[in-house]
């Protein structure tokens, strides 16, 4: 059966759709147990017709958690704007960022690690890479600032980026660490990165 073509008005109204959709069957289901036929029969066109929109539903995922990740990132700054940049003011952003998170049905659901791993599975290697860099470009300009005003360690921007990033992969391992010890657990953490990386004028630790 010959795939419908869409006018490019078309195609912009099924694409945000599709978003709206996925972020719903995401949410609810995760993305392994989430179908492209449950996708596009909620935006009335053909199951073969997914594929002139995006290369997969991996892809889609990955698509609208990129505009979540967004979100959260401008909430942060926000958060962070016209502080002073102290260990307690770094810890909580730590902390603020990972309560948007928990608060984020479909960043949580990938989270739970059967949905993680099945999207690193499917994923090309590339589009993981670009995204681990996105993070550091958006970081970079902060850490130059704080680097320069001698608020932060002179590490590499590299080391720093997945330092935080790795902060919030905590959350792939909340039922190994155990449920009860879990937010004494994050909270330590935090703690602990912004001190290795906050310079503070009084503190004791010259670095």
């Amino acid at each position: 059966m010959m795939v419908k073509g869409f006018t490019e008005k078309e195609r912009k109204v099924i694409t945000q759709q599709l978003i709206a959709v996925g972020k719903q069957l995401f949410s609810e289901l995760g993305v392994k147990k989430t179908s492209i036929s449950q996708l596009t029969s909620a935006v009335g066109i053909a199951q073969g017709s997914f594929y002139q929109f995006f290369d997969s539903k991996e892809v889609l995922f990955f698509d609208i958690l990129e505009m979540e990740e967004a979100s959260i990132k401008a909430s942060i700054m926000e958060m962070m704007e016209n502080k002073p940049m102290t260990r307690q003011t770094f810890k909580e952003m730590l902390l603020y960022g990972m309560e948007l998170i928990d608060q984020n049905p479909l960043i949580k659901r990938l989270f739970q690690g059967e949905s993680f791993e099945h999207l690193v599975r499917k994923l090309p290697p590339e589009r993981l890479e670009q995204h681990a860099q996105q993070d550091e470009w958006v970081l970079t300009p902060l850490i130059n600032k704080w680097q320069e005003n001698n608020r932060m360690v002179n590490r590499s921007t590299h080391a720093i980026t997945a330092s935080i990033r790795g902060f919030y992969t905590i959350l792939l391992h909340k039922s190994e660490i155990g449920e009860e010890i879990y937010p004494e657990a994050v909270d330590l953490l935090a703690e602990c990165i912004a001190s290795g990386l906050i310079i503070e004028e009084n503190a004791d630790d010259p670095r």
